[in-house]
């Protein structure tokens, strides 16, 4: 092959350096300015909405009887917390590797997050960690599915009905996803998701509560609309509570851009089974596993484990020479446990708590799986696993580039 293109050479993947993301198509343009003429600007809507027909159709995918929609991501998990019922002083169980709004929400209602370990193999939520770390002060359990990759549901949900906790899955990176036939966000209490604008279904901003149970979606709608039952727009409220409605208009986008969830959901798997069984074949590599209960891998980015000393260079050298080749997306995932970000030091945390809750000291934290995935890990976002494999093929290509000339990276 020819010379690395971080050394000068052409990159073995630039037709990937012009794909885009988020995808804009005539149809949402046009869903916008439906929304616009019609009068659905704001959030509150009636049952002809963009809003609720997104709700009604987001939920049905996901195998949920009822949808909430709100502001952004984050918010979701505050929704799904405060709706759970958690209160201030309650300990909420998060993974240590995730992004920091899983854990955030926890104290911004009051309770403190309670690190655990992941998996050594799949880099998510482990349940066995879950069981070690629960306290009479547990109240909830938040499973990421990091990457897009499923948590074991099966174990996790086996460990919260016997102790009585209920579950958030936070399915931000898994929009699509399924273990064993079932989708993402229907197998807790809640499940909770993002539609900022990197994600797999980009509405800008955005986010969503799934639920099957009534009483908590009413809950939920209520704590969401400022105390006032959805589509009420008379002066009375039965809870005190906030706003955290989403506008019409990225509705009607979002609801737009859903009607092609369900085809990109299947060719990302499609492509992500396709890109494990190549990068597994390049020694110093390794995806993560592939499990016949992840029926549909939601793939927000696709996970590699990265053995430098194997590979024959620096993580941060590989990833920079696979950059250069074109494959753009490609990144360190989030670089650290939670648990040494600066927010969840005492002095950031005091004020948002209140003075007789004990605070941990996560500082002292060394989670071993967690430190490991944190310096080894490399991902690459789910924009090239559309359409075809050509995207796969063009990964591979670079990729076996730059193993082959790995010693100028030295």
């Amino acid at each position: 092959m020819s010379q690395l293109a971080i050394k000068g050479g052409s990159a073995a993947a630039e037709p990937l350096k012009q794909v885009k993301w988020p995808k804009l198509y005539p149809e949402d343009e046009a869903a916008v300015l439906q929304a616009l003429r019609q009068g659905y600007w704001g959030g509150i809507g009636d049952e002809q909405s963009p809003n609720r027909k997104f709700e009604r159709a987001f939920a049905d995918y996901h195998d949920a009887a009822y949808g909430t929609l709100v502001a952004n991501g984050t918010v979701s998990l505050e929704l799904s917390l405060k709706t759970g019922g958690v209160r201030p002083g309650d300990e909420v169980i998060v993974p240590a590797i995730t992004f920091i709004a899983s854990a955030s929400a926890i104290v911004c209602v009051g309770a403190v997050p309670v690190f655990v370990d992941v998996d050594p193999d799949t880099c998510q939520i482990s349940a066995a960690a879950i069981e070690a770390a629960i306290s009479p002060k547990t109240r909830a359990i938040i499973a990421v599915h990091f990457g897009g990759y499923m948590a074991d549901m099966d174990a996790i949900v086996a460990v919260a009905n016997k102790h009585g906790l209920f579950v958030i899955e936070d399915c931000a990176h898994a929009q699509g996803a399924s273990w064993r036939g079932r989708r993402a966000g229907s197998w807790g209490e809640f499940g909770s998701f993002s539609f900022q604008e990197s994600k797999a279904l980009s509405g800008g901003e955005g986010g969503i509560v799934l639920t099957n149970d009534a009483q908590l979606h009413e809950k939920a709608q209520l704590i969401r609309n400022i105390g006032r039952h959805t589509g009420q727009r008379a002066y009375n409220h039965y809870v005190p509570a906030t706003n955290w409605r989403l506008g019409g208009l990225q509705a009607a986008l979002l609801l737009s851009q859903f009607g092609k969830l369900p085809d990109q959901a299947e060719q990302r798997h499609r492509n992500a089974l396709l890109l494990a069984e190549g990068v597994n074949r390049v020694e110093g590599l390794r995806s993560l596993p592939v499990d016949e209960r992840l029926t549909q891998w939601g793939c927000y980015f696709f996970v590699i484990a990265f053995d430098a000393a194997a590979f024959g260079c620096s993580r941060d050298a590989f990833v920079q020479a696979l950059r250069a080749e074109g494959v753009v997306w490609t990144t360190t995932g989030y670089n650290r446990p939670l648990y040494y970000e600066a927010a969840f030091s005492e002095e950031a945390m005091r004020p948002l708590l209140h003075e007789s809750v004990p605070l941990p000291d996560y500082g002292q934290m060394r989670l071993p799986n967690a430190e490991r995935w944190a310096t080894s890990m490399v991902t690459i976002l789910h924009y090239y696993l559309l359409g075809d494999r050509s995207g796969v093929d063009y990964i591979l290509e670079a990729i076996h580039k730059v193993k082959q000339h790995v010693d100028e990276l030295k």
